[in-house]
């Protein structure tokens, strides 16, 4: 299994909960510029809306278990990521930040980056590491942290990932400040947003912070083959020119 960090400062060493799912699991191929992913998920994952610890969770800190969920900022993600021309030689730092299932980490793993896939519960890491060795991933290519974005480590990655992590306008301030705090000198920070009101303050939020924004239009399939359309909020810090070497094959999506 891929390396599971804990007790970094800003990484908690051990959520205060945990979500539980003992549901049936679905193991799922998708697609996303040729690049073939096998995604390990639940198979009825509202299972988890109405548990008690899940209930109790939510009354102590407004938090619900969306990572459960295949949700269409993923797919707009992981096409971005699997149609960037990344650099060479050797592999890159990611961080996906509030990962969920993982998706796009996944794609950017089999692209050739080292991803640290992160997320505040605990649950959803476990899955990262069973899709990983769905698709025979280099356990050392890959590993697990929880992250509160609200205690951040004294730490930066070149690459920062996030899909659909500015759901509601409480979480703008939190990514903007991580990305100001953890996104390295030159680096470059993907998020994915399908058209919600709650990101319309990000770019705005992420400037005051010193930092550049461009939104691009991105388009990608969900599972079932529909059309999802929606934003790609491209985050850079001056330096030295790492995004300058992340180019897209085709046009931009």
């Amino acid at each position: 299994m891929g390396m599971r960090i804990d007790g970094s400062e800003g990484f908690l060493a051990g959520a205060t909960a945990a979500t539980e799912y003992t549901g049936p699991v679905a193991v799922t191929s998708l697609w996303f510029a040729g690049q073939a992913i096998r995604l390990v998920r639940p198979a009825e994952p509202d299972r988890l809306l109405d548990d008690p610890e899940v209930v109790a969770w939510n009354r102590r800190d407004e938090y619900m278990p969306y990572w459960a969920y295949l949700w269409p900022a993923a797919c707009l993600l992981a096409e971005t990521v699997a149609r960037a021309t990344w650099p060479e030689p050797g592999p890159s730092a990611a961080l996906e930040i509030g990962c969920g299932l993982g998706l796009a980490g996944l794609v950017g793993v089999a692209r050739g980056l080292r991803v640290v896939f992160s997320d505040y519960d605990p649950a959803p890491l476990d899955f990262v590491t069973r899709s990983a060795a769905e698709n025979g991933f280099d356990a050392a290519r890959f590993a697990t942290r929880l992250l509160d974005w609200r205690t951040l480590p004294d730490e930066r990655f070149p690459i920062i990932l996030g899909s659909d992590v500015l759901y509601e306008a409480r979480l703008v301030p939190l990514v903007a400040n991580l990305l100001e705090r953890m996104l390295a000198p030159g680096g470059l920070g993907l998020i994915a947003s399908p058209f919600r009101a709650s990101a319309h303050e990000f770019p705005a939020a992420v400037e005051s912070r010193g930092l550049t924004c461009r939104a691009e239009p991105a388009t990608a399939q969900s599972e079932d083959g529909a059309p999802i359309q929606g934003m790609i909020y491209r985050v850079t810090r001056a330096g030295a020119g790492f995004d300058s070497h992340v180019r897209q094959k085709n046009q931009r999506v």
